[in-house]
């Protein structure tokens, strides 16, 4: 939603509100006819304005909050399903177009990082939540047939972001500490099923990590899952 719902309907009332003025002008003058005019006219206009610039502003905040982008693509193919090892694809859709395969052993693989989000007035200016990918690890379903079996994990970590080779990272977030415009920085992680040809994609929002089965092998692991 363009910054023109809130931003037009907001000048409308601005120039309802000077109209508004002049009749106040008017009728201190006398001039009771260019006063009616100027009072009524304004008054409309102000008020039509101001209400449909706060929609056109709950919109906005809507579409932020709504907010989604891709981050990436997970195959899933089964090496040893009686074991459950599975070859697992990371694609990245940020940009970086990089793919990380990982062997993982267990039910479920689990994406996790970390992600950076905005005060809400910041959201509504455009800036929305960011992020750094960690790992992709293995999950079980029940915690007592983990116990005991060995974490398998890769490093999916991206390149360190280029402000970085000029600027030490302690520095950056003290600057971005004080532009006031952090809300807060929390650890996030979506897992789904492994199963055999199973695809999935990873999206961030500005809440965290949501990931959604894409073709009928996921859906149906997902379905199935205990």
């Amino acid at each position: 939603m363009g910054t023109v719902w809130f931003v037009v309907p907001l000048a409308v009332a601005g120039v309802g509100f000077l109209l508004f003025l002049a009749g106040i002008g008017h009728l201190a003058r006398g001039r009771a006819a260019r006063a009616g005019i100027g009072l009524a006219g304004g008054g409309t206009a102000t008020v039509a304005g101001l209400v449909a610039g706060f929609l056109g502003l709950n919109m906005q905040s809507y579409s932020r909050l709504t907010y989604e982008a891709p981050v990436a693509d997970i195959a899933i193919r089964a090496d040893n399903p009686s074991q459950k090892l599975y070859t697992v694809t990371v694609h990245r859709l940020d940009g970086t177009n990089r793919s990380e395969t990982c062997t993982l052993q267990g039910d479920e693989w689990l994406l996790s990082g970390r992600v950076q989000k905005w005060k809400p007035w910041a959201n509504e200016l455009g800036l929305n939540a960011t992020y750094t990918l960690n790992q992709i690890s293995n999950m079980y379903y029940s915690a007592e047939e983990a116990n005991g079996k060995p974490i398998t994990a890769c490093d999916i970590t991206g390149p360190a972001p280029k402000i970085n080779q000029y600027l030490p990272e302690a520095w950056v977030n003290w600057l971005i500490h004080h532009m006031l415009v952090r809300d807060h920085r929390f650890g996030s992680a979506n897992f789904m099923p492994l199963a055999d040809g199973a695809v999935y994609k990873v999206v961030i929002t500005q809440f965290g990590f949501n990931a959604e089965p894409v073709n009928d092998a996921a859906k149906r692991a997902n379905d199935a899952r205990p």
